[in-house]
C-alpha cells in the first residue's frame, strides 16, 4: 500500500511540475511579446502537444493567450535577429563607401598633380 501511495504522489508531483512549467512558459511569452503557439510550447518544455489539449487548465490558458494576440503582429526572433545583422552590415558598407569616395578624391586630386606637373615639364623643354 505504501508503494502505490508513494507512486500516487510521485505522479501528482510530476503533474503539478508540468502545469507549473507550461503556465509559466505560457505567460512568459505573453509578457516578452512572442507569438503564444503550441508547437513552441512544445519545443520549450518537451511535452506532447496531446497535453496541451487534454489538459483543461493548460488549454484555457494557451487559448487565452491566443485570444488576447489576435491581431498583433509578431517577428520571429531569428528574422529579428538576421534582420539586425543586415543592417548592421549595411551601416558599415555605407562607412567602407564614404572611405573609398575619399580615397578617389585623393588619388584623383594627385594624380590632376601630377598630370599638371608633367604638363608644365613639356611645355618648359
Amino acid at each position: 500500500m505504501a508503494n502505490y501511495t508513494n507512486m500516487l504522489k510521485s505522479n501528482h508531483d510530476r503533474s503539478e511540475a508540468m502545469l507549473n512549467l507550461s503556465l509559466t512558459t505560457i505567460s512568459e511569452m505573453v509578457e516578452d511579446g512572442e507569438k503564444v503557439t503550441v508547437a513552441e510550447l512544445v519545443r520549450r518544455t518537451g511535452f506532447s502537444r496531446d497535453y496541451f489539449y487534454k489538459n483543461k487548465d493548460v488549454h484555457e490558458a494557451l487559448t487565452n493567450a491566443i485570444s488576447l494576440q489576435i491581431g498583433k503582429v509578431f517577428i520571429n526572433r531569428k528574422e529579428e535577429s538576421l534582420l539586425k545583422a543586415t543592417r548592421r552590415e549595411n551601416e558599415l558598407l555605407k562607412l567602407k563607401i564614404i572611405s573609398l569616395e575619399k580615397n578617389i578624391e585623393t588619388l584623383t586630386a594627385e594624380l590632376k598633380k601630377k598630370s599638371s606637373s608633367e604638363f608644365d615639364l613639356v611645355n618648359n623643354l
